[in-house]
């Protein structure tokens, strides 16, 4: 009798996370029919315009746009030996609906939620991409000091800027932003996450953005970031 009733309440929490699932899909198509945010827009309107979104370490990682800019949050897999793998906090969106639906059990409504992309390095978190709109300022997401700023041919062929940040107190580690516009600072800088601007968003071609417009149905422009660690000799 009791394994009865347990099979018909584990049902009824499977088609109401399935209705759930249904009706937040017609939800976004609304939101996304009247010109709102994207139906991926990743992190709550209210609370800090730059929350912390992931960490490094023990460090905080703070969202380099404003909140009310960012379109997604997404995590993928990078060949790159020296990457350093970044820890996601929130909710993972692209995940088992019924495992979101029990981890929503557990926990209050995340701020933040993210996705995770297919590649062909697997799925560790080890890049970064932060879309928002072109032209949407960019804010240190650590506090640190301006070690690099490149302008560069992306692929050879998409003009670019790279903007490398050396986090306080942590010898041998880079964080660096790529899709940068029009950077603000300067070799030696000093910057404070959440508050310092480097730049804005650039356009993103295309081709590279493929990855997060299904998701977001719009431009896919994007801030790339990536942590890298330098090898002890």
């Amino acid at each position: 009798m009791a394994f009865g009733v347990l099979c018909i309440v584990i049902a009824c929490i499977v088609i109401a996370v399935i209705a759930g699932g249904s009706t937040k899909q017609v939800d976004d198509q609304a939101l996304l029919l009247n010109g709102a945010r994207s139906p991926s827009a990743p992190v709550a309107l209210e609370g800090e315009p730059h929350p912390t979104f992931a960490r490094l370490g023990d460090r905080n990682l703070l969202l380099p746009v404003v909140n009310t800019d960012a379109t997604i949050i997404a995590y993928q897999a990078v060949s790159d030996e020296r990457a350093v793998a970044v820890t996601p906090i929130g909710e993972h969106a692209n995940a088992n609906a019924l495992l979101r639906f029990f981890r929503g059990l557990l926990s209050s409504q995340p701020l933040v939620r993210y996705y995770i992309l297919d590649g062909p390095y697997g799925d560790q978190p080890t890049s970064i991409l932060v879309g928002a709109r072109a032209g949407s300022p960019v804010t240190a997401p650590i506090s640190g000091s301006i070690v690099a700023v490149k302008e560069y041919m992306l692929y050879g062929k998409y003009p670019d800027v790279q903007i490398d940040i050396r986090p306080e107190q942590m010898s041998g580690v880079t964080l660096s932003l790529l899709f940068i516009d029009e950077p603000v600072i300067s070799i030696g800088d000093i910057v404070t996450a959440g508050k310092t601007q480097l730049g804005k968003v650039r356009a993103c071609p295309e081709d590279l953005a493929k990855n997060l417009t299904v998701y977001t149905h719009e431009a896919g422009a994007h801030v790339y970031m990536q942590v890298t660690e330098e090898p002890v000799n």
